[in-house]
């Protein structure tokens, strides 16, 4: 399981350190090679989906780190073309191929969530909990499809935005892992920076709020737009919420919590309802103007480390006296 998913990661970063070395160009010319070779040994289709799917990302990322854009923009240059990609195969295989790839892969999820419920019920959980979960799986009528199932119709709706985050987490994934792999072959690329210093600027954050009271109008004056309205909510719910995280890891650091435990509060909270990501995503919401974290105050006017007060610069070491000479009367 863990072989094919370091491969895929792996998969744009030779086409990467062609851009960085040799120019968008000659790396274009290598991805075109590749993918005729693949049609020879896997077929058109394969040819396609790891040629046309993967073949971009490593252009992107390599085109960021050759006009040197910092890490931050490269990952989100990598992450729009991994998405322009993937939407391209999906939309070509369903016109080519007459096939339903965002029911299959709706389909492949609920399998899974009925495996989990069936290994619940196996471990002894409460009957009750087993099946107020299989309800949101399952339809109320099974034979007559009368109530249509919660979470199927949950993925479709929202499909666009967890496609974004996606592309946007596997963009991020295989920087990380090229950073380390060029690093041997004398590419030493800029890193991104650590996850707990990430801050949304108040312009975003501000664009994020017209842009969710946009999407709801519209969708309450267009039925048709209701699904971009939950895409753009939800969107916002996790941008918040992933900065209201990241404040109580900062908080849970300083006080010097275990790991464990962190992991354990973090699973509690996601699977504790939607209350609490709420309250989680007004926290982040607080962090963009009050600075919960203290990354944008000078370091010399936070607490101390037993936070009894603010810490004071080193002063400068005195200088020594001169020494004192006797002197003896003649």
């Amino acid at each position: 399981m863990v072989a094919p998913f370091v491969g895929i990661l792996i998969a744009p970063i030779p086409l990467m350190l062609l851009v960085i070395r040799w120019g968008l160009r000659t790396a274009v010319l290598a991805a075109i090679v590749a993918g005729l070779i693949l049609l020879q040994f896997f077929g058109p289709l394969n040819a396609v989906s790891m040629a046309g799917i993967f073949a971009p990302l490593g252009l992107a990322l390599g085109w960021g780190v050759r006009r040197r854009i910092g890490a931050p923009l490269t990952v989100l240059a990598g992450a729009a073309a991994f998405l322009a990609a993937s939407v391209a195969a999906v939309g070509l295989t369903m016109l080519v191929l007459h096939q339903d790839v965002l029911s299959q892969f709706i389909d492949v999820q609920v399998q899974g969530m009925r495996m989990g419920l069936a290994f619940q019920q196996r471990l002894g959980a409460p009957a009750q909990q087993v099946e107020a979960l299989r309800a949101l799986v399952d339809s109320s009528c099974v034979e007559h499809h009368c109530f249509p199932a919660v979470v199927p119709q949950m993925i479709r709706t929202l499909f666009p935005v967890l496609l974004a985050l996606g592309t946007l987490l596997w963009a991020y994934l295989c920087y990380t892992l090229a950073r380390s792999v060029l690093r041997r072959v004398g590419h030493d690329i800029p890193g991104v920076p650590a996850i707990l210093t990430w801050r949304l600027s108040p312009q975003m954050a501000l664009g994020l709020f017209w842009a969710c009271a946009a999407a709801s109008l519209l969708g309450g004056w267009r039925p048709s737009l209701t699904g971009a309205g939950w895409n753009v909510m939800i969107l916002t719910l996790f941008v918040f919420g992933f900065q209201g995280a990241l404040v109580g890891a900062t908080w849970m650091n300083r006080r010097q919590i275990p790991r464990a435990a962190q992991i354990m509060a973090g699973l509690f909270l996601l699977t504790a309802g939607v209350f609490p990501l709420v309250a989680l995503a007004l926290v982040g919401i607080l962090d963009i103007w009050y600075d919960y974290r203290r990354l944008t105050r000078p370091a010399a006017s936070g607490p101390g480390p037993s936070g009894a007060g603010p810490t004071r610069p080193p002063s400068a070491p005195a200088r020594p006296s001169p020494p004192v000479r006797a002197v003896h009367p003649q």
